[in-house]
């Protein structure tokens, strides 16, 4: 009943996006990335001693990141993006401006070619951006099904015990109080550190 119930919220969200439209979807992402690169850019030099950000790469009417990379880029920081794989593993290689694309075997999405790496080589990052449908203010989050980021994010207490900062941005109907219970949380279910949305800035959770 938990993932048919799981299924329909997920259905009703990516309904939702299409319906706030491309221009509205635009300008809360535009707003997002200015917030994202504020926070980062003002971290002391201790919290981001890697100069290292992993993040996925913009797909249909998900909150568009991607100006973020080519900023972070342009100031000398280490971009990582996840590579899917059929397994519902991931592993991840770097990306810059012009680096080499191709065509994902999974979905119609472009991907760099570059040599794919395991999750060690994004634990020590300054920051994850982690990607859902929606979130809620303790620092849960509905993923799109495939469960790809739950197995990550689990992995990395085991690879480091001083693991990336974890935040995830959506757009403002899609950030809910953890006490509506908004979609359904698992006791497998591991929260971010913050949320971040256009309205309410980023959230501490």
């Amino acid at each position: 009943m938990i993932n048919e119930t799981k299924d329909q919220l997920r259905r009703d969200f990516f309904s939702q996006r299409k319906q706030l439209g491309t221009q509205e979807r635009r300008r809360q992402s535009d707003v997002l990335c200015g917030l994202l690169l504020d926070w980062y850019r003002g971290l002391e030099a201790a919290q981001r001693r890697a100069k290292k950000v992993a993040l996925t790469i913009k797909f249909g009417t998900e909150p568009d990141t991607d100006p973020i990379m080519e900023a972070l880029y342009g100031d000398g920081v280490e971009v990582w993006v996840p590579i899917s794989h059929r397994d519902r593993s991931m592993s991840w290689t770097q990306w810059w401006p012009d680096v080499e694309m191709q065509k994902s075997a999974l979905a119609p999405i472009l991907e760099p070619t570059g040599q794919r790496f395991g999750p060690e080589a994004v634990v020590d990052a300054d920051v994850v951006f982690v990607p859902a449908l929606a979130a809620d203010t303790a620092g849960y989050r509905l993923g799109k099904g495939g469960g790809y980021y739950d197995r990550f994010l689990a992995m990395l207490p085991t690879l480091s015990a001083n693991v990336p900062t974890l935040i995830t941005p959506v757009f403002d109907h899609e950030f809910f109080a953890a006490e509506t219970e908004a979609f359904p949380v698992g006791e497998h279910d591991l929260p971010v550190q913050a949320v971040a949305t256009a309205q309410s800035g980023i959230v501490w959770c």
